[in-house]
């Protein structure tokens, strides 16, 4: 069975820890290097589901793409979310490792991803692999392209700025929508697809005349990131078991 170190290794030598954002949190954040690991649960997010899941599967390894751990934490007690999912890995005795960022700029990673899930065939990478820009291969209107992005990340919640007919399209996972990627929209009148669109981008996207296509966190990052984590460390690990979480669910109702 492979040690918690080597796994990290192997995490850091396809998705560069040092190529995450300098706000983020990734790499080994809970457990000994030295522990060796027979099962991994791979999730989207640390819940305390997810760590029942864990313990009920006897997983050693919970490997999510946003960190456990984002923000400073001074103390560990039950007093704060964050705290208390730190006292049950601990208590439960389960490793915690994020690949995030890193994951989401690297090549055949989440945005990248993403491009290929809402039918680009080539795309330019922009904004330092953060985002990527494309033509569809059949123009249609604001909605219907909506409702195919809806179907193709399997999502239950989509909200639209803008109307009209859209042949280009920006992506960008997760909240990866900036200011500058507005003004690119406007220049180019492609229409954004991304998740957890701040109010203020939303409000200049209307009045800038911008088309958005809002999907979820979880609808533009979840199936990409599972499936390309166990992929790779099915490949580079023989002795270790990878499961695919249930109970990490989108958090949103339709």
């Amino acid at each position: 069975m492979p040690k918690l170190t080597e796994i990290v290794s192997a995490l850091a030598a396809e998705y560069p820890f040092e190529t995450a954002c300098s706000y983020d949190n990734v790499g080994l954040l809970v457990g000994r290097s030295d522990r060796e690991i027979r099962k991994v649960l791979v999730v989207l997010d640390v819940t305390s589901a997810v760590v029942r899941e864990a313990k009920e599967i006897g997983a050693d390894l919970i490997l999510s793409h946003h960190p456990v751990i984002f923000r400073e934490v001074k103390r560990v007690t039950d007093e704060s979310y964050t705290g208390g999912l730190l006292l049950e890995l601990i208590e439960a005795g389960l490793a915690a490792v994020a690949v995030h960022t890193n994951f989401d700029r690297a090549e055949r990673g989440n945005n990248d991803a993403l491009a290929h899930a809402l039918g680009a065939g080539a795309y330019e990478r922009l904004e330092d692999g953060f985002a990527t820009e494309f033509t569809l291969a059949n123009e249609m209107t604001l909605a219907d392209f909506a409702e195919e992005v809806k179907t193709r990340l399997g999502d239950a919640v989509v909200r639209l700025i803008g109307e009209g007919r859209v042949s280009r399209v920006i992506a960008a996972c997760g909240a990866g929508i900036s200011e500058e990627l507005i003004f690119r929209a406007k220049e180019t009148g492609a229409v954004i697809v991304t998740a957890d669109v701040k109010h203020n981008y939303a409000s200049m996207a209307r009045d800038l005349g911008v088309r958005l296509v809002e999907t979820t966190h979880y609808g533009s990052e979840w199936s990409t990131f599972t499936d390309r984590i166990v992929t790779y460390l099915t490949g580079a690990f023989d002795d270790l078991e990878l499961v695919v979480g249930k109970s990490n669910i989108n958090p949103y109702d339709e």
